[in-house]
């Protein structure tokens, strides 16, 4: 009960007062979309820069992706068949799978486990971050590419699959984990170098600044998107989404390659977390699957309010 009071109340209720706002005149749609380009690339930035640089290559433990990825790209394989089993289109059919895979994990996801866990948790979550776009969100893009294009074949297979995994590597959070880790290694190769103070406490202002913006954004997005047609079946995405994945996460977790306790768990409240809104972004870019994109976003950031209490009781988590 005290994780609950402790991490999701503070959580939620920031996403809350984010809705509250959205719901006003204080923030339209364009005053969104700013505030959103300031937490993308200033205050995540910092923040992800930050705790990597603090990282040694070799306390990474690279299982934690063969866990989490295995898991989310066998659940979008099986998901892909069930959608065209309930009559969606291809480019429907990879919507539906992304939904259900994608985990909100810079929004939600990083002020979430900051809270629960401290800059330890963040370790373990910036590796998942770092490559969760780089997989999931170029799989969907390639295969919307696909459909949009009639199917793929020779040449096109090379360039669509290039220009999506470009699109991704592009992505403002993605750059600077990499660039903070190099950072680091340099560093600790080179004794009295380091990020000068003046500097790191400019870093550290903008860090400090992006948990909150980056709920209080969500909040605002949820507002502004509301909910759409295709609500049943957005709420099946919802069940695999929070319920399956972090299931399928833990059991590989803990049976097949025995991660480190912190890691399992904070890998497990990972794939418990709701969509993310990038769902809905790709579904608006391809105008393909709107709806369904859009209210797997609502419903399963409403749900997990319960879904994570119970997964933070089951996985025994303590406030650090």
């Amino acid at each position: 009960m005290t994780a609950i009071l402790d991490i999701i109340v503070p959580v939620f209720g920031m996403v809350a007062v984010g809705w509250a706002i959205g719901r006003t005149s204080l923030l339209t749609r364009e005053g969104l979309r700013g505030l959103t380009n300031v937490t993308f690339y200033a205050f995540f930035p910092a923040l992800l820069f930050r705790s990597m640089s603090r990282v040694q290559i070799e306390g990474l433990s690279f299982d934690i992706l063969i866990v989490f990825f295995g898991a989310g790209l066998l659940l979008y394989v099986l998901l892909m068949p069930l959608a065209r089993a309930m009559g969606m289109r291809f480019g429907e059919q990879a919507i539906f799978a992304l939904a259900g895979t994608f985990s909100n994990g810079v929004g939600i996801g990083i002020p979430f486990i900051s809270y629960a866990f401290g800059e330890k948790g963040l370790v373990p979550l910036l590796m998942i971050i770092s490559v969760n776009s780089l997989i999931l969100l170029t799989l969907a893009s390639f295969l919307m590419e696909m459909d949009g294009q009639g199917g793929v074949s020779g040449g096109r297979f090379l360039r669509q699959l290039g220009g999506a995994t470009l699109k991704m590597l592009k992505h403002p959070v993605i750059p600077p984990i990499f660039i903070g880790l190099l950072w680091g290694e340099i560093t600790h190769l080179v004794p009295g170098l380091g990020t000068p103070v003046v500097i790191d406490r400019v870093l550290q202002g903008l860090a400090a600044a992006a948990p909150p913006c980056g709920l209080i954004m969500a909040g605002a997005s949820l507002a502004h998107v509301g909910l759409k047609e295709h609500w049943q079946t957005a709420a099946i995405t919802m069940v695999f989404k929070l319920a399956v994945l972090p299931l399928l996460v833990w059991l590989s977790g803990r049976y097949l390659f025995t991660l480190d306790p912190l890691w399992l768990t904070v890998a497990t409240l990972n794939a418990a977390l709701p969509a993310g809104a990038n769902v809905y972004l790709v579904a608006q870019l391809y105008r393909t699957g709107v709806g369904l994109a859009t209210n797997a976003v609502v419903l399963s950031t409403g749900a997990s309010i319960v879904t994570l209490s119970i997964a933070l009781l089951l996985l025994g988590v303590h406030p650090g």
